[in-house]
């Protein structure tokens, strides 16, 4: 796991935040005890951080994702021990380190899936330590303790209360589990399950509950049912948590729920797992929103991890012991390749030239996300732009958080996005009648931009692109349209609004 760390520690040096960690630093310098569209815990451990280190480089933004990483890699080490052994162990750590999705992009980026995953972890392997036969009165403190972990992790995202059906599930399934289910102290526990989500309750109830309506609303159906996008999603699923991570965790998955409630550990763990996956892929059936939500289905394999190491044990226990070998070599090998190629990429650009011309004609598709906006400062100034009488917009939440990263504290801001999320509760925008604004925008031609803000500016010119950088190499033109006189009105969030995924 350390040297897991370092690896990633330097890998990320080199890579700049995604939207989703830009808005995080974003969000995070205006201190608030919950968020319009995820809990607190995430955007209060990059306030801290920042604070701390009195910085907001990718690095120090990611440093306690890194560390939060570590720790679960060995909760997992731990999980597994107690189910299985500690062989078992090694290759389920094995498993999550070089998964694309578990290790490098849930245990490396500054994002809601990092202290959900050691939160969930901690809290299963407490509830591994609950005798549930022997009535003790230690055992109600460790359950109170797993629930409190638990909500630690609700506060960190909101998903993980789709691990609660087949805990319950796993639990009823066991005649002890059910006496402990009839027990009064068993539901004292959701006082301290509710302790972290304290300012979460206080938030929403002082917003209209629009965290919830807004969640919720995203896995709205239409009637319509969309195979295409499941099997997509699906495919996408094996490549990022990796074919010889997912392949043997859904085999694992199986014979566990075959065996049932007979072997315990691995029935808790198939348990836990099953109606997560079920679920998310169920919403990419149903859902009428565009939905992406590569990353949702995390804590889904998390459970599955140890039954992982369970089946690399059996191969090398098996007559074929060089199998085992061979599996996490190759494993290893394939995830070390493609991180190595996406580095080479970001120094290089080697893909643009091997790729097809109209792949990357407009933009890097590769390095979309993962490079700052650090010319549009100096151009701003460049341009003449003058801080007192203009402000910095854009129409994208994903484009406020890279312009609103970049220029930081120099000019002032407002996003102007259908779907601005917590953006509407950064600036008011009456603070703003008067003024001009530069809004940028990756995609919408002019016309389009002054459709979506008609009759909120008096009058709207197009300036000369701003051409953003990378290592020396051009990553995009930014559109510019120039607007005058804001009339000081934007709407708030439109629950179901087809935005951010």
């Amino acid at each position: 796991m350390i040297v897991s760390f370092i690896a990633r520690l330097v890998a990320v040096r080199f890579l700049d935040l995604t939207f989703m960690e830009t808005y995080g630093a974003v969000v995070a310098r205006n201190p608030s005890i919950s968020f319009f569209d995820q809990p607190p815990l995430t955007w209060w451990t990059i306030a801290g951080v920042m604070r701390l280190f009195g910085s907001d480089d990718a690095v120090i933004v990611r440093l306690p994702f890194l560390v939060m990483s570590v720790v679960s890699g060995w909760l997992i080490y731990l999980i597994t021990l107690r189910i299985f052994n500690s062989r078992a162990g090694l290759y389920a750590v094995c498993a999550y380190s070089l998964s694309p999705l578990l290790g490098l992009s849930d245990g490396s980026l500054a994002q809601t899936n990092g202290p959900m995953t050691l939160f969930i972890l901690a809290a299963l392997l407490a509830f591994l330590h609950i005798d549930f036969g022997a009535r003790r009165l230690q055992d109600n403190g460790i359950w109170f303790a797993c629930a409190f972990l638990f909500g630690c992790a609700l506060a960190s995202k909101y998903l993980a209360v789709l691990l609660v059906p087949g805990l319950l599930v796993a639990v009823a399934s066991q005649a002890e589990g059910r006496r402990w289910l009839l027990r009064p102290a068993t539901y004292f526990g959701l006082v301290f399950l509710l302790l972290p989500l304290l300012p979460v309750i206080i938030w929403n109830a002082e917003h209209g509950w629009v965290s919830f309506l807004y969640q919720g609303a995203r896995a709205e159906g239409n009637g319509s049912v969309n195979l295409t996008r499941a099997f997509r999603w699906t495919l996408t699923q094996v490549m990022i948590v990796h074919p010889l991570v997912f392949f043997p965790a859904f085999y694992m998955l199986y014979r566990s729920l075959r065996n049932g409630p007979r072997e315990a550990g691995p029935w808790l763990l198939a348990c836990l797992a099953a109606p997560v996956l079920l679920f998310i892929l169920g919403v990419m059936v149903w859902s009428s929103h565009p939905l992406r939500g590569y990353h949702w289905a995390s804590m889904g394999y998390l459970p599955l991890l140890p039954l992982v190491g369970a089946w690399a044990d059996g191969l090398a226990a098996s007559d074929r012991p060089d199998a085992a070998r061979r599996w996490l070599a190759t494993l290893a090998a394939t995830t070390i390749l493609a991180i190595g190629l996406l580095l080479l990429h970001a120094f290089t650009g080697w893909a643009e030239r091997v790729a097809p011309a109209k792949a990357f004609r407009n933009q890097d598709p590769i390095l979309l996300e993962l490079y700052d906006w650090s010319d549009l400062p100096s151009a701003l100034t460049a341009r003449g732009v003058d801080p007192a009488r203009t402000f910095i917009a854009a129409t994208r939440w994903e484009d406020c958080a890279k312009a609103f990263y970049a220029i930081r504290q120099q000019f002032r801001s407002l996003c102007l996005a259908g779907d601005n999320i917590h953006f509407t509760y950064l600036a008011d925008p009456a603070r703003f009648r008067g003024m001009d604004a530069i809004i940028v925008d990756r995609y919408a031609n002019p016309d389009a931009i002054r459709y979506n803000l008609d009759g909120h500016f008096e009058t709207f010119s197009e300036d000369s692109p701003i051409r953003l950088t990378f290592n020396g190499r051009k990553m995009h033109d930014l559109k510019v349209v120039r607007a005058s006189r804001f009339d000081g009105t934007w709407p708030k969030p439109r629950i179901g609004a087809k935005g951010r995924q």
